[in-house]
């Protein structure tokens, strides 16, 4: 199967029975509820059909035929509970369905959004976000559209159709015949439709794609555009990209335009023959009048759900689309995953080796290239090197976002792959240069929804972290919202807050990914003095460019191009350091 970031909007769509039965295996908990829908469509449609019925009845027996007054008025009645009944079900039925509907989209987006959570880093390298998103949001509430307003109503057109189909044939053959000699032409009209319609559909949904992507990167980008003054020229862009989508959406426009005339031509068609051959008779008296009444009418009702044939099509279209995309998803499977038989340890000492690892991203471009140390427990270990170097990469095998194409990674003597994930993670705590804060409290951030600390914990572990000074001084303190990724924070507020998380779980080795390199000399000295007692006793993995966080290591590494290299002083950092970077680095350095 192709990955997901290999699939395009205007990938052509076409009928696959396979991915429909497949969309109706989320119906299966609400067949009780859908029966339910269906039997009132039914009555409904049973309701419908008796009307016309009625009325040649009303006309034929009361008002041209001998019946009395009374009888009338009683029929008559009769019509108008027909009409109450009729609204009435239709009130339970749009109830029920749209319920139902919204209970089988609540699934699916539950599923979507639990499956992406087990996918792994690298699937979502290869996946932009906004996407992924669509998928959670867009694609799921067009799959609504399916379950609520075709499949149901696909039913309630189908016996419609017969039941008008049966009761022309009942009430006068001849005429009926005659009425459904315009049905060739109808499937005609159909099947044209239908295929210029998913040309132009097609052409739409990528044009459509077209404006997602320049959208989204402009705004993603607009402190660039602003910058350099870009704002006319990427309009210009934008304005082109919008003016094929208008054209798109007018030959779509096009295409339904012609199908409705054509249809409502067709019906107007039908009811000139009827009148045309059947007026005669009916004046010579061989065919009641209120048979061809009943027939006027129920060849309006029989080319209604032809006119909606574009409106379910389009629907149809839409949801087969959404859902190859969203099942796409959910059969992708976790590159990275826990073994049947993971290895448990109750207590993790630290020890961290990597023996023989090479690492690639893609293929073989190499990361990494035959990476070989060991770290004792308790030891504080500083990795250093150029932008690209592959620091980032080292670290992030150890709690296996990524897997290592050749050699292993262990932990305590014990290959990271034989560890259950959920186990693995959490005794590997990691604290990025960028720190993701949720859109919660302080509180729901530190503890991140899965710890139950109280205030006197959670203020040990912000003083620890050097937190408490400033959250103590927010309004709310540990209740203040931090905005969406923290942005009432400032960067360095942002990293004492990441410190804190990583001390409320306690985790066995730390990893410090550039932890201080945007932090201001203040800040950084406060989270200086955390980690001197946090790393106490625990193996650290620190990522830094300043000299001050590494005076902390007990060994410092120096990568390059991928291989690994132990400087053995500090007097030797500062020449390798000269030699690779350049007379110029002594001025960085302090």
């Amino acid at each position: 199967m192709h990955h997901l970031g290999h699939f395009h909007e205007e990938q052509e769509v076409r009928y696959d029975p396979r991915l429909f039965m497949r969309m109706l295996g989320y119906t299966r908990p609400y067949v009780p509820s859908l029966l339910g829908a269906l039997a009132i469509v039914l009555l409904v449609t049973a309701v419908q059909l008796a009307q016309p019925y009625v009325l040649k009845i009303a006309i034929d027996d009361y008002i041209l035929g001998p019946g009395s007054a009374q009888g009338l008025q009683t029929l008559g009645l009769f019509f108008l509970l027909f009409y109450c009944m009729a609204m009435v079900l239709h009130y339970l039925q749009f109830n029920l369905l749209m319920g139902t509907g919204q209970r089988i989209i609540n699934d699916i987006r539950n599923d979507v959004f639990a499956h992406m959570q087990t996918l792994s880093i690298p699937f979502f390298d290869r996946n932009p976000v906004g996407r992924l998103v669509t998928r959670v949001t867009n694609d799921a509430e067009t799959l609504n559209e399916m379950y609520t307003s075709f499949l149901i109503n696909l039913f309630k057109d189908l016996f419609m159709l017969v039941g008008i189909v049966m009761i022309m044939l009942r009430m006068h053959v001849t005429l009926a015949l005659l009425t459904f000699t315009i049905i060739p032409l109808v499937l005609l009209a159909v099947a044209i439709y239908r295929k210029k319609a998913r040309q132009a559909y097609r052409e739409l949904r990528r044009q459509l794609a077209r404006i997602n992507a320049v959208a989204a990167e402009n705004i993603a980008g607009i402190r660039v555009i602003q910058a350099f003054l870009q704002e006319k020229r990427r309009g210009e862009v934008f304005m082109g990209i919008n003016q094929d989508h208008y054209r798109a959406s007018l030959r779509e426009l096009q295409v339904f335009a012609v199908f409705r005339p054509a249809m409502d031509l067709f019906r107007s068609l039908a009811l000139a023959m009827l009148l045309w051959f059947g007026m005669g008779p009916v004046i010579q008296g061989a065919i009641p009048f209120g048979v061809l009444f009943a027939f006027i009418t129920y060849v309006d009702h029989f080319f209604r759900p032809l006119n909606d044939l574009s409106d379910k099509y389009n629907i149809l279209q839409a949801a087969m689309a959404s859902a190859e995309r969203i099942f796409e998803l959910l059969d992708e499977k976790a590159e990275i995953a826990s073994p049947s038989e993971p290895v448990r340890l109750a207590r993790v000492q630290g020890r961290v080796s990597f023996d023989h690892v090479w690492f690639a991203y893609r293929d073989e471009e190499w990361v990494l290239r035959e990476v070989n140390f060991s770290v004792q427990p308790g030891e504080t270990v500083a990795v250093i090197g150029p932008t690209g170097a592959g620091k980032s990469s080292l670290i992030n095998l150890i709690n296996r976002f990524y897997d290592v194409q050749r050699g292993a990674v262990s932990i305590d003597g014990h290959n990271v792959k034989s560890f259950d994930l959920e186990d693995l993670r959490h005794r590997v705590g990691v604290v990025q240069q960028d720190v993701f804060l949720f859109s919660g409290t302080i509180r729901e951030n530190i503890t991140l929804n899965r710890l139950t600390l109280s205030n006197q914990e959670l203020e040990t572990i912000a003083r620890q972290a050097n937190a408490f000074d400033f959250i103590s001084r927010l309004p709310r303190q540990w209740e203040t919202p931090v905005g969406e990724r923290g942005a009432s924070l400032s960067t360095g507020q942002r990293q004492l807050l990441a410190f804190a998380r990583i001390l409320a779980f306690q985790p066995s080795i730390f990893i410090l990914d550039e932890a201080t390199a945007h932090i201001d000399t203040y800040t950084e000295k406060l989270l200086q003095e955390s980690l001197q007692q946090t790393i106490r006793g625990r193996t650290s993995f620190i990522i830094a460019h300043r000299l001050s966080t590494l005076r902390q290591a007990h060994r410092i590494f120096f990568i390059k191009d991928g291989r690994l290299t132990e400087i053995e002083s500090f007097h030797q950092l500062a020449e390798d350091l000269q030699d690779y970077f350049g007379p110029g680095l002594q001025a960085k350095k302090n």
